[in-house]
C-alpha cells in the first residue's frame, strides 16, 4: 500500500458514492475507527462509539431503511421542488446512487454518540462538535488506505424524515436507549478515482481582521 501525504488526502477525500463489494480486511476498518477516536471532543469526553456492520443481510436492511429515508427525503421533497436550482438537483441526483446502492460497498460504519443530544443549542454544538471531527479523521483514515467513503445522515437518529425509520436502523444494531446513530459512512474500495471536491475558490469564505476585511498589504 503506497502512502500519502497529510495535503494529498485533505484535498482528494471527496465523496465516493460508488464503491466496490470487496471485503476490507479488518485491520484496515479498525484502523479507521481508531483513527477517528484521535479527534478532539468536548472536555475530552469521548462520548461516541462505532458500529461496523459487515454481513451482507445486515448492511441490506440497514440500506433498505436508507432507502426509505432517501425516497421521503430526496425523490419526494427536494427533486420534486420545481424551484430548486441546476447545483443542488445535480448533488441530490447523485446522492440517490446511496439511496438505492448503499449495501454495495465493503462495509457501513455507523457512527453513535453515547448520549441523547438535547433540544439545547449549547449542548447540541458539543456533541455534534465531538462525532463529526471524528467522522472526518474516519473519512481521511480511510482515504489513506485506498479506501472511498461518504457521510450519511438521512437513515440517522437526526434524519430530517419520519423518526421510524431511524428506529428501524437502531433495532437493527441493537443500540441502547441511550446510544443515537448520528451518521452512516459506507465505505469501500473506490470504482472511480479520488479527486479534488468541487468547491467554490476559498477566498470567497475568506475575511481577515473583521467579516468582508481584506489583508493587509505586508501579509
Amino acid at each position: 500500500m503506497s502512502k500519502i501525504s497529510l495535503e494529498e488526502g485533505l484535498f482528494t477525500a471527496r465523496a465516493i458514492r460508488r464503491l466496490e463489494t470487496t471485503p476490507i480486511p479488518r485491520v484496515d476498518l479498525e484502523y479507521v475507527v481508531e483513527a477517528a477516536t484521535m479527534a478532539p471532543s468536548a472536555g475530552n469526553m469521548q462520548l461516541w462509539s462505532f458500529v461496523v456492520v459487515t454481513d451482507r443481510e445486515q448492511m441490506s436492511a440497514i440500506a433498505e431503511a436508507h432507502r426509505e429515508a432517501g425516497g421521503i427525503y430526496i425523490r419526494e421533497g427536494v427533486l420534486a421542488d420545481p424551484d430548486i436550482d441546476e447545483e443542488r438537483r445535480r448533488v441530490y441526483k447523485s446522492a440517490l446512487h446511496n439511496v438505492d446502492h448503499l449495501d454495495q460497498a465493503g462495509a457501513i460504519i455507523v457512527a453513535c454518540l453515547t448520549m441523547p443530544c438535547p433540544d439545547d443549542a449549547q449542548v447540541a454544538s458539543g456533541l455534534f462538535g465531538s462525532i463529526f471531527p471524528a467522522v472526518q479523521n474516519l473519512i481521511l483514515a480511510a482515504r489513506g488506505r485506498g479506501l472511498g467513503t461518504v457521510l450519511i445522515t438521512l437513515a440517522s437518529d437526526y434524519s430530517p424524515v419520519k423518526p421510524k425509520v431511524a428506529r428501524r436502523v437502531r433495532d437493527l444494531l441493537d443500540l441502547p436507549k441511550h446510544v443515537r446513530a448520528a451518521a452512516l459512512v459506507p465505505i469501500g474500495y473506490p470504482q472511480r478515482p479520488f479527486g479534488r471536491p468541487d468547491r467554490r475558490p476559498f477566498r470567497e469564505c475568506l475575511h481577515w481582521q473583521r467579516w468582508g476585511g481584506a489583508p493587509s498589504q505586508d501579509a
